[in-house]
């Protein structure tokens, strides 16, 4: 025999329902047995238990799915540049960096030239009256007129750089040019690797704690991409002016 039990409906009369109805209410869903396969003990799911059961094995599908072709995106987006060797990333890196290094332009850009003269003293002689100044003096080296107009040269043209480094062909263009141009100077390729070292110790210098291995990284990337564009315009010069040099005929009468 059914017992009954008293609820409201939705306008609050109260109305009877059987305790066999809300027994057949709660078996309402259909069940499904599976048998789990790591402990042998069938479980019970319901008829949505179940739908989600089989629509999980399309989920992670879809899942590893979008991960392949994520990763394939991200790869295509961080694709280094041919001519500065950075990713968009590495690029953003350095440049926002260069901008701190540049607040302090004169200051940061005579850091470089001591070092540079410090560890390289032949260096010292492609500069005019650098070689009489004492560097351990206080100020001496920053009270060289000669000296002070090549660091300004010196950091507008590296700050143009990083300026154009979305810009790989203007950017490569100027590269070249600096190293056509110091021909004059009567510079050597391999001096282009010695401010490499220079460079990297004078962001180690200034950054100090700042300079986090990615930084230091993309920025090793940078300039060993840049420096052999600027070393191939200076091979250029020099065989150039050597051609010359040997197609001049000297006739004596």
């Amino acid at each position: 025999m059914a017992t009954t039990c008293m609820q409201t409906n939705k306008v609050g009369l109260p109305q009877h329902t059987s305790q066999k109805g809300t027994i057949a209410g709660s078996l309402h869903k259909q069940s499904y047995r599976r048998l789990d396969s790591t402990s042998g003990v069938a479980d019970i799911y319901s008829k949505d238990d179940m739908g989600a059961f089989l629509t999980k094995p399309f989920s992670l599908v879809g899942r590893l799915l979008w991960k392949v072709l994520f990763s394939w995106w991200v790869k295509q987006i961080e694709t280094p540049s041919d001519v500065t060797g950075l990713t968009p990333t590495q690029s953003r890196l350095v440049k926002e960096s260069w901008k701190m290094f540049l607040s302090k332009k004169r200051e940061n850009g005579f850091v470089i030239f001591r070092v540079l003269f410090t560890d390289y003293p032949v260096t010292r002689k492609l500069f005019k009256g650098v070689e009489q100044l004492d560097l351990d003096a206080p100020g001496q080296l920053e009270s060289s007129i000669t000296l002070r107009a090549h660091v300004t040269r010196f950091m507008h043209s590296f700050d143009t750089y990083m300026e154009s480094l979305d810009d790989p062909e203007d950017l490569k263009q100027l590269l070249y040019d600096t190293g056509k141009s110091h021909l004059i100077h009567d510079i050597k390729p391999e001096y282009f690797d010695v401010l490499e070292t220079v460079l990297m110790k004078s962001l180690r210098i200034v950054f100090g704690s700042k300079l986090t291995p990615q930084l230091e990284e993309a920025w090793q990337t940078a300039y060993s991409h840049l420096k052999v564009t600027i070393k191939q315009g200076l091979e250029d010069a020099i065989q150039k002016r050597d051609q010359a040099d040997t197609s001049v005929v000297v006739t004596v009468e």
